[in-house]
């Protein structure tokens, strides 16, 4: 029953109460219409083994990277024999913003007949999902109502915004024995050229060194050229409330998502085996792995990163579970940091990684909104000062510092970073 209902109930009772006080028939008379209003609602009701509802819901597309717009197509059919009155109803979900058309309506459906609600919603990112329905059956009177969950599964997902990047060349210290782009320092098959030495049993004819075979009679000498193999990289994306900053609409830690999502494409398509921790008080991961089978499980377990409070174990960085990466592997972490997270770069020298650290400049980010008075830009000096002592203690461990302002592009720094140049040791 709804509020009408009770409200004609209501009525009812009211007029049967005052015919008994004042014994007046012809107030007792004015219930008869209301009786029998309520009566063919009562009777025109919809039974569950009557109502042969389906409902199906269909989106003109279910992955999409970035700010995307997504149409859903609900159509409802009646597969009964009688007439149906509905009133359907979607429920917005979170992070939804509805562009156009109608979340709810009222319908009458003859036999056999369908219905359409169409809609269309943004979302910045996020995986969505339905899995069912909500629909009102009624009489026509909208009296008495039928509650029904009609199933009408269907899935979207608004996975972060990917910026192209071009190849990065890399040199680690160790590789995967596998066959890739970068040069192993290990002699084998390859194209550059790595040295010489005697001839095995099995070796191709096509390797042998005539020439120096020539000037040894008795012996036979063998090419080998330098392995080419693949890097083994780890990124850890910080997602702790301590280490975000929100302007607006704008979020610094839409940026770290979006900058993890770029590297992980760039490094996949280059080939590389490639592994994600998502840090925060809800821990995601998605375990090394090749291809675009990983690119859409990182992307997957991106669209669902969200920054979460928690003063206790997301505390600082020293609860990163580094273990969970491969020995010597390169490890790349996207943080603003805060002052207590130094000792996790002293466990990843300590454990063998490489690493690397993308830090957001957080100052940067919230310049525009602060102050220009002395107070102020006094404290936003002490601030980069700070940061910029805890950014050298890191630097100061052999790990490369990118201090990134999200305003620039950050496709040339991580390539700086991460090339090997003159007059410095090898990543």
């Amino acid at each position: 029953m709804n509020n009408k209902t009770l409200s004609i109930g209501l009525i009812l009772f009211s007029l049967l109460i005052v015919a008994l006080i004042t014994r007046d028939g012809d107030i007792a008379w004015m219930m008869i219409p209301f009786l029998t209003y309520l009566g063919v609602g009562f009777l025109q009701t919809p039974t569950m083994e009557k109502l042969q509802i389906v409902a199906k819901r269909t989106l003109e597309q279910t992955r999409a990277d970035g700010i995307a717009l997504v149409n859903v197509t609900l159509n409802i059919q009646n597969q009964a024999l009688e007439t149906v009155h509905l009133f359907i109803n979607e429920p917005l979900q979170d992070e939804m913003k509805i562009i156009e058309g109608e979340l709810s309506r009222w319908a009458t459906l003859q036999p056999g007949e369908s219905t359409e609600l169409n809609y269309s919603f943004t979302a910045t990112r996020g995986n969505f999902s339905w899995s069912s329905l909500q629909v009102l059956a009624t009489d026509p009177f909208g009296l008495i109502e039928t509650r029904l969950l009609l199933p009408a599964y269907a899935t979207a997902q608004i996975r972060p915004q990917i910026k192209k990047f071009k190849a990065i060349p890399l040199r680690p210290r160790n590789t995967v024995h596998v066959p890739g782009s970068i040069p192993a320092r290990l002699g084998g098959s390859g194209t550059d050229f790595f040295g010489v030495r005697e001839y095995h049993p099995g070796d191709s004819l096509r390797t042998l060194d005539w020439r120096l075979t020539a000037r040894h009679p008795r012996k036979f000498f063998t090419k080998e050229f330098e392995q080419e193999e693949i890097a083994e990289i780890g990124l850890i994306l910080d997602a702790r409330q301590a280490t975000n900053l929100q302007i607006g609409e704008d979020d610094l830690f839409e940026h770290s998502v979006s900058a993890t999502a770029s590297l992980a494409e760039t490094f996949l398509h280059q080939g590389h085996r490639v592994s994600l921790l998502v840090f925060g008080k809800t821990m995601r991961n998605v375990f090394p792995g090749y291809g675009k089978t990983q690119l859409h499980r990182i992307m997957g377990c991106l669209s669902k990163a969200r920054v979460e409070f928690d003063g206790r174990s997301s505390a600082h960085l020293d609860f990163l579970p580094i273990r969970m990466f491969p020995s010597h592997a390169l490890i790349i972490i996207i943080s603003s940091l805060t002052s207590t997270d130094r000792p996790i770069f002293k466990r990843l020298r300590a454990y063998g990684y490489q690493a690397l650290l993308i830090s957001p400049d957080p100052i940067d980010f919230a310049y525009s909104t602060l102050g220009q008075d002395t107070t102020s830009q006094l404290a936003v000096r002490a601030t980069r000062l700070e940061r910029r002592l805890e950014l050298n203690n890191i630097a100061q461990l052999q790990i490369p510092v990118i201090d990134w302002k999200v305003s620039q592009p950050l496709f040339p720094l991580v390539r700086n970073a991460l090339t090997r140049s003159r007059g410095q040791r090898e990543m």
